[in-house]
């Protein structure tokens, strides 16, 4: 059986990422993207980091579909609002 000791700044990595993961499972993007992105600062040699970067890449395309919703959203909001004050009562 191989033992290898984890490096403080492996463990580090994996801590920071973990907590990338939680955030993620809620839907907070943000926060998770905070995360990642301290992980990635990193300066650990692993093949998560792709992992990590893939879960950035995530973040942001969800933020970006976030962003694009809330825009809709106050477009028809704002129509409404416009509607009844022409044509209310």
């Amino acid at each position: 059986m191989v033992h290898r000791t984890l490096s403080p700044a492996y463990r580090k990595f994996m801590d920071l990422k973990q907590h990338g993961d939680d955030f993620l499972k809620f839907e907070l993007l943000r926060e998770a993207r905070d995360w990642y992105k301290k992980a990635l600062a990193m300066d650990v040699k692993t093949v998560k980091r792709e992992k990590v970067k893939e879960k950035i890449d995530e973040c942001e395309k969800k933020l970006t579909f976030e962003r694009r919703v809330i825009w809709v959203l106050v477009a028809i909001t704002t129509l409404l609002v416009l509607a009844f004050i022409a044509f209310g009562k």
